[in-house]
């Protein structure tokens, strides 16, 4: 099995925006703003994603992130989403993560999800992360699973409907 996590790029195509069409608008918390948007304002959103990678045209209060997208064996299965860093808004009042990410519905159940977590937390060390905190919704058992198997450990909840995980990178 070929793994290969590949950053967003304004070349991305139709393979990558038909798996996206495969993951619902908004899952367990987790935002798919390009699911249901037309070819061409798919494009355009490839286009204010790569921006947003840079730190540029961010709506005001918006953290830069960058995108990645798995894909196994030359397929794209889910994307994810890291954000360049953190601050207390977005941990304290909106109770959401340093990254997240989607499995298209046709790809679950066969650890792609794991696979995607695993390569995204390697990939936090390039923003200088040494640790991450992510917020679950705790009806979310597999995400937390994946959490767990990743070094992750509950620290506390958030509105009686998240747990707050903490997982150190150099695990990883």
């Amino acid at each position: 099995m070929k793994v290969e996590l590949k950053q967003l790029s304004i070349d991305m195509s139709e393979k990558e925006y038909n798996m996206l069409q495969d993951i619902l608008d908004i899952e367990n918390g987790f935002t798919n703003p390009a699911y249901k948007l037309s070819y061409e304002e798919y494009k355009n959103w490839l286009k204010r994603e790569d921006d947003y990678s840079r730190g540029e045209n961010l709506p005001e209060g918006w953290i830069p992130c960058t995108t990645y997208f798995l894909y196994i064996d030359d397929a794209p299965v889910g994307y994810g989403r890291i954000r360049h860093y953190s601050n207390e808004s977005l941990e304290k009042i909106k109770g959401v993560g340093n990254f997240g990410y989607g499995i298209a519905q046709k790809y679950r159940g066969s650890g792609y999800g794991n696979i995607l977590f695993s390569e995204l937390l390697k990939k936090c060390k390039d923003f200088g992360y040494t640790e991450i905190k992510l917020f679950p919704y705790k009806s979310n058992i597999a995400t937390l699973k994946i959490m767990m198997k990743n070094g992750g450990k509950i620290i506390g909840d958030f509105n009686e409907e998240k747990h707050i995980v903490l997982i150190p990178i150099d695990l990883h």
